[in-house]
């Protein structure tokens, strides 16, 4: 399971507003109030095809480089849980 995490700036720091989690099937699901469809957002990635991932192309890939796809403060991925196993060690920014 991977679950990522977005957060918005708030007066006391960032404030968590939705989750991504992905489940060990790769299936996955979108909780709370992000603000953007996640389905529509794609990601630089030199090894998918016309180098643009998709989440519902591999949802695991896609949910571990998440935080490429956000380059503004205004909405921040964070991987608080990675259990699947994978060729490197997991990326868990807590």
């Amino acid at each position: 399971m991977i679950e990522v995490e977005f957060r918005r700036p708030a007066a006391s720091g960032y404030e968590a507003v939705g989750v991504l989690r992905v489940e060990d099937d790769g299936s996955y699901r979108v909780s709370g109030d992000i603000g953007v469809d996640l389905e529509e957002v794609t990601i630089m990635d030199r090894s998918a095809p016309g180098g643009r991932l998709a989440l519902a192309d591999d949802p695991v890939s896609w949910a571990r480089k998440a935080r490429r796809a956000f380059r503004t403060g205004y909405l921040v991925p964070v991987v608080v849980a990675d259990t699947l196993p994978a060729a490197s060690a997991p990326i868990v920014e807590g």
